[in-house]
């Protein structure tokens, strides 16, 4: 079994999902919206890893569920990932001109249609949990819940607002670690349990089961932002707000592989977990972007 054969297959099928949901989004072209819904594909269905909404296949894997029964929360939450891309470049966040190797939306557009763009996917994430786990009991009602909470002022949005705090003040002082640890587990962390734990509810885990998934999500999350941290490392200008800038590269390095192995553990005590979970762990030990 190859590792990157089998996860780009898995982001395939995300992207075609994706892209069938584009398709299908209406019928106005030529107009504004249709001019908003090119500015949402735009972001959406550009390079990118998939890593959150692989994750949540695999989870269902792990369960026994088939991928059809996962892809709408999977896609759903690269909907609110890639919003959140959107809206961290914007002039007024990281002010980026580039991202993946291509413009960054309000460049390919405006600043405008991106801030629309980034609204609409959001939100429509949430209309596609309905319509897809609507019938399933509580699930949607779940789903959305865990979403609103984690994309939220108590997960990643709240993140983001701890991180320009810390930006603001780094320049005073050095931001301790413990906070650093806080935005990251927010900012990153918090959208990479929800894809795991969400994937365990769709997938109609028990509770413990959940649980498990949940606690996984927290420990790779945190570890996928520490290796970016020493992805990172290279680049000037970087601030306090980092693990390299606390810890220094092999300090970083030493804290990834102690979270990384924490992951490792949690996925032991997840008898059926897929392999492919734990080639997850190795792939974002060594990974190099």
């Amino acid at each position: 079994m190859n590792f990157e054969t089998e996860i780009g297959r898995r982001a395939d099928e995300v992207s075609a999902f994706l892209r069938a949901w584009f398709a299908e989004f209406g019928p106005e072209r030529g107009n504004a919206i249709g001019r908003l819904a090119d500015s949402m594909a735009y972001s959406a269905l550009g390079p990118g890893k998939r890593f959150r909404p692989v994750l949540s296949l695999l989870v269902g894997e792990s369960l026994g569920i088939p991928a059809i029964k996962i892809m709408p929360w999977a896609a759903a939450v690269e909907m609110v990932h890639t919003y959140s891309l959107i809206h961290d470049d914007l002039p007024c966040m990281d002010d980026d001109d580039e991202r993946r190797g291509r413009p960054t939306n309000h460049r390919a557009f405006d600043e405008a249609t991106a801030l629309l763009a980034g609204d609409a996917l959001l939100t429509e994430a949430f209309g596609l949990i309905g319509d897809a786990y609507s019938g399933a009991g509580a699930t949607a009602g779940r789903l959305v819940v865990l979403l609103a909470h984690c994309a939220g002022a108590r997960g990643m949005v709240g993140g983001q607002a701890l991180d320009l705090a810390a930006e603001a003040a780094s320049a005073q002082r050095e931001i301790p670690l413990a906070d650093l640890r806080r935005i990251h587990e927010l900012k990153t962390g918090r959208l990479i349990r929800a894809s795991t734990e969400g994937a365990a509810i769709a997938a109609g885990a028990a509770e413990n089961g959940v649980r498990a998934f949940r606690a996984f999500g927290e420990k790779l999350g945190l570890a996928f932002q520490i290796a970016d941290d020493i992805l990172d490392a290279h680049e000037e200008g970087q601030d306090g707000r980092s693990f390299v800038q606390h810890l220094g590269v092999e300090g970083a390095r030493r804290e990834l592989a102690g979270v990384s192995e924490e992951a490792r553990a949690l996925l032991i005590g997840i008898p059926a977990a897929s392999p492919l979970l734990v080639k997850m762990i190795d792939w974002n030990l060594d990974r190099r972007a």
